[in-house]
């Protein structure tokens, strides 16, 4: 019986260490976290170089079902825009060291006699009245879980402002969970006047304990007035 209680007690302490190990208590059968999602979680993190204190914090938070600042509605204390492997992007850096990351390509200028069959990425063009985008991707990472596709859309120049987006397409996401119900919409296809707003989003069903389920996605947000295109998140 003493040889037994030796035993038991020894593998107790070797699950409590190994927990430990990870930066948080023994995760139960109804919180799962492997050890593979939170190198995911953390890869995406080092991406957008949150600091090593921030990052074990935030997994454990993560690990505990905690929502992030970047998740839960606070407003950033930072932003930062700079230009990555073609594309714009803006970084929303939080008070938890959390992040959300808004990205559109950049377009390349072609001439208006260039098919759009022989595009392969993402582009600029004149229309009579307007400009024009094809072929462009739009995102939106929040370091768990990714969400993008492509867009063709234009606004037209005055007299008569106004915005279209002519397509929607290839819906992908990343990141750490289930995914399912996937949508891709117009919510307003088109709208007129200078501050007139077309949008269109990308969603997701995403289930992960012990976050539970949520709608996850991005929005492209288009005027006459910001002269091109914007990414923001899915709002649940």
């Amino acid at each position: 019986m003493f040889r037994k209680s030796i035993m038991a007690a020894t593998l107790a302490l070797a699950v409590s260490l190994s927990a430990v190990a990870f930066g948080g208590a023994p995760a139960s059968a109804a919180t799962p976290v492997s050890k593979t999602d939170l190198q995911i979680v953390r890869a995406a993190l080092v991406k957008y170089g949150v600091p090593p204190t921030s990052q074990n914090s935030l997994l454990s938070a993560f690990a505990r079902g905690e929502r992030w600042d970047s998740e839960s509605g606070a407003a950033p204390v930072s932003t930062e825009v700079d230009q990555v492997g073609g594309a714009e992007r803006t970084i929303y850096r939080y008070l938890d060291g959390s992040v959300n990351v808004s990205t559109v390509e950049i377009p390349t200028e072609v001439s208006p006699e260039v098919s759009a069959m022989g595009i392969s990425g993402c582009q600029s063009y004149s229309v009579t009245g307007a400009k024009a985008w094809r072929n462009c991707k739009v995102g939106w990472d929040a370091a768990t879980w990714s969400v993008s596709f492509t867009a063709a859309y234009k606004y037209y120049l005055g007299p008569s402002y106004g915005c279209y987006i002519d397509s929607i397409g290839g819906l992908a996401h990343g990141g750490v969970g289930s995914f399912s119900n996937d949508k891709l919409e117009y919510i307003t296809r088109s709208a007129n006047g200078y501050t007139g707003q077309c949008i269109a989003q990308g969603s997701y069903k995403r289930s992960y304990e012990p976050v539970g389920s949520e709608t996850v996605g991005v929005k492209l947000n288009l005027t006459a007035e910001h002269g091109g295109g914007w990414t923001s998140k899915v709002s649940a």
